[in-house]
């Protein structure tokens, strides 16, 4: 039966009654109770204190365990207290009566001790309570201990009366505001009960499944008019909540930041990609002045030309990682009156792949530039005649095969890159020592460094962990890089192949005592075509420590450079331990 409101009133303090009588009568059973234990705790102290003193004599000389027995017999008979005696070293001494022994836990040593030295000792435990006391000689010294013990069952009071009582007071409460509550209800209520019910409902947001009163009274046109309301707003909210949604996932998936700006500059909306854009919360955003949101004067000069009814736009470039945005400023003339949507575009990507592919073109276009135009005077120069000159034909023809050389490698460079780059190149991974890997580069170079007047040496510790790699390609990161050293560091010099262990990884390096690289280039001796100043003159086609790169990386691994100009570079890539 639905619940009334005058049950959601009463029910409540129906609980509250059932738990405070509850309460009541845990708190008189125990109250009871621990009066009862200390009432028989005072008696059985009391009595241990009297039996004590007249047990006192019959110490002297030697126990006397016949008048003891007696002692004994007759608080058993009169007082019905079973009576123990013990030594001060805590042993029962023997005697013959007629009472049962107590059935109880003997008292520990402590309070033995407490007895001996305060003279009474008693405890209280789930069993039952224990009560000693100190038998004084003639100079005042312990000569015995009297104990006494009574059980649990026969000092606990009988209080199930109590709880019973308790039980009828809750069943006759229950039932007088069971019928109180039945008497109270009144049929000519009911209808308002009913409205309020679905006035909470539609405040919450339901508008379906209402119950509504059917009265002839003055209450109908209420209800009617309820019912209206609630089918009129949950076709509207219906409505706009699937409105919203649409546009909620539209501005949430969109990748371009969306802000809308009210005539005084109050942020009013702003989309998720927008906040990643300018690093800010979007709830904090709303409501606050685009001056503090964005904090670009640009942006703030372009809504303050669309608020005035004309599309503007702008390019700009901002924060530290330099990003490249279009932004458009839209006045919504019909849709919201007074505010002004902005757009953001980042086109930081494209303006990247643009500079990447006119960097590309032009180091290309410089890089074929040279040799050709070297064959086409070479080539002219044999057309006008040095082919008649078999000598300088043949040194003619030399240089054109070097030429073609330099142009093969660098076209086998640029597919090489392109496979790598699309990760097309097939890779071989093997577990390999470290000094596998540094040899044949060793080997492969060590000519070349001697013509160049360099010492190489290969420095490797056959103890390092393996690591999981494609022999053949870490071989050719090696020996561009070693090359590279070769080609920077002027004759006596010196070149040094090594690896040593960092962690996880095994770290292999070539050193070199050679120019240097400027600092300004660290960073970028790794890019396609990029040369330094000193290296313009010294050929090359600039891709051999980009393909090493890149190879390094296939392989989950890092590669970095290190120098100092005038005393030698240092290159350096890892590789994980297999």
């Amino acid at each position: 039966m639905r619940r009334t409101i005058r049950w959601q009133i009463a029910l409540p303090y129906l609980i509250l009654l059932v738990i405070a009588m509850v309460v009541f009568t845990a708190l008189a059973v125990g109250r009871s109770r621990e009066q009862a234990s200390i009432r028989w705790e005072e008696h059985l102290l009391s009595s241990a204190q009297v039996i004590a003193d007249q047990a006192a004599p019959l110490f002297i000389p030697q126990v006397q365990t016949q008048s003891l027995s007696r002692l004994a017999d007759s608080y058993l008979t009169n007082q019905g207290i079973a009576v123990a005696f013990l030594n001060p070293d805590a042993t029962l001494i023997e005697i013959f009566n007629e009472g049962e022994p107590i059935q109880g836990e003997a008292p520990s040593q402590a309070l033995i001790t407490e007895a001996l030295s305060q003279g009474t000792a008693a405890q209280v435990t789930t069993r039952g309570i224990t009560a000693l006391a100190s038998i004084e000689g003639e100079s005042n010294e312990s000569t015995g201990v009297v104990h006494l013990f009574m059980p649990e069952g026969m000092y606990r009071p009988n209080l199930n009366w109590l709880w019973g009582l308790a039980t009828v007071i809750i069943i006759i409460s229950l039932l007088a505001g069971l019928i109180l509550s039945m008497i109270l209800r009144d049929q000519s209520r009911k209808p308002v009960e009913m409205l309020t019910i679905a006035a909470q409902q539609i405040s919450m947001g339901n508008f379906r499944n209402l119950a509504f009163p059917e009265t002839n009274n003055e209450l109908n046109l209420l209800s009617q008019s309820l019912q209206e309301m609630a089918q009129h707003l949950a076709g509207q909210i219906d409505t706009l909540t699937t409105e919203r949604a649409k546009l909620s996932a539209v501005l949430n998936q969109m990748t371009d930041g969306v802000l809308i700006i009210d005539s005084e500059g109050s942020v009013q909306l702003i989309n998720p990609a927008a906040g990643r854009l300018f690093q800010i919360d979007e709830s904090k955003a709303n409501g606050r002045s685009l001056v503090e949101v964005l904090r670009y004067h640009q942006l703030v000069e372009l809504w303050r030309k669309a608020k005035n009814g004309q599309s503007q736009s702008t390019m700009l470039e901002i924060g530290p990682q330099h990003m490249f945005l279009q932004a458009v400023a839209t006045p919504l003339k019909t849709a919201l009156p007074g505010n002004t949507m902005m757009l953001m575009q980042d086109l930081t990507q494209l303006r990247r792949l643009e500079t990447v592919r006119r960097d590309f073109i032009s180091n290309v276009s410089h890089e074929l530039r040279t040799p050709l135009a070297s064959l086409k005077a070479l080539a002219e120069t044999l057309q006008e005649g040095a082919l008649e000159d078999p000598p300088a034909a043949q040194r003619f023809i030399l240089r054109m095969e070097t030429e073609i050389d330099n142009l093969t490698q660098l076209v086998n460079e640029l597919l090489e890159l392109s496979r790598i780059e699309s990760g097309k190149v097939p890779l071989s991974f093997h577990r390999v020592q470290p000094c596998e890997l540094l040899k044949p580069a060793y080997e492969r170079m060590t000519l070349q460094a001697e013509r160049a007047g360099l010492e190489m040496i290969l420095d490797c510790q056959s103890e390092l962990p393996p690591v999981f790699a494609d022999p053949d390609r870490i071989t050719q990161v090696m020996f561009n890089l070693i090359h590279n050293a070769v080609k920077f560091t002027p004759p006596g010099g010196k070149i040094t192949i090594s690896a040593y262990q960092d962690g996880n990884h095994i770290v292999f390096f070539v050193k070199d005592t050679g120019l240097g690289i400027p600092r300004k280039d660290l960073g970028r001796i790794f890019e396609r075509f990029y040369k330094t100043d000193r290296a313009r003159t010294s050929g090359g086609t600039g891709l051999g420590l980009s393909i090493a790169k890149h190879m390094v990386e296939s392989h989950g691994g890092y590669i970095w450079a290190e120098s100092e100009e005038g005393v030698g570079s240092t290159l350096n890539f890892s590789l994980p331990i297999a």
